[in-house]
């Protein structure tokens, strides 16, 4: 039985340039064109560090230090399933655009200090109760403002007052 063994290179190097999944990268003082070999989706940017492996051909294997952002592209459907929690975690913002966005849950809640909500149209439908609570309560309609209920009680600790041009009661 004959034993052969080869020594391919392998270190770090610098990319210099990108064009699909062929990579030029700058290795040892030289410039090199390797190709991207990795099994998860990596654009390479110039001026990161990336891992190759090999002479002639030249394989990028990992990444050392990224630049540019990471992307993910799907030709079709997505579907994510975690037995468990799945959770989402962003040093700066978390944004989703969709045509159509729908969130199905037992339970949804928001936390936040701050909330913006900016709509054309907006409908809320409650089977049951639906409870409000606030430090202070303003409210500006430019139109007409029309509430309907079956019996409306209203309570104040100190003053009321009704300002309006006409008053109709009854």
């Amino acid at each position: 039985m004959t034993e052969t063994m080869t020594q391919a290179a392998l270190g770090p190097a610098i990319v210099t340039a990108t064009q699909g999944a062929r990579v030029s990268v700058l290795r040892d003082g030289r410039d090199v064109a390797a190709q991207n070999a990795l099994a998860f989706p990596y654009t390479p940017r110039k001026g990161d560090v990336v891992l190759v492996i090999g002479d002639e051909p030249c394989y990028v294997i990992g990444v050392l230090h990224a630049q540019g952002d990471m992307a993910l592209h799907f030709p079709a459907n997505v579907h994510l399933h975690a037995r468990g929690a799945f959770q989402f975690t962003s040093g700066e913002a978390i944004e989703l655009s969709a045509p159509t966005t729908k969130v199905t849950a037992g339970r949804f809640e928001v936390i936040a200090r701050t909330l913006t909500e900016t709509v054309q149209n907006a409908a809320r439908w409650v089977k049951d109760l639906a409870t409000f609570k606030a430090g202070r309560r303003k409210v500006e309609v430019q139109g007409v403002n029309i509430e309907r209920a079956e019996r409306h009680v209203l309570r104040a600790k100190k003053d009321v007052r009704v300002n309006g041009h006409r008053i109709h009661l009854g």
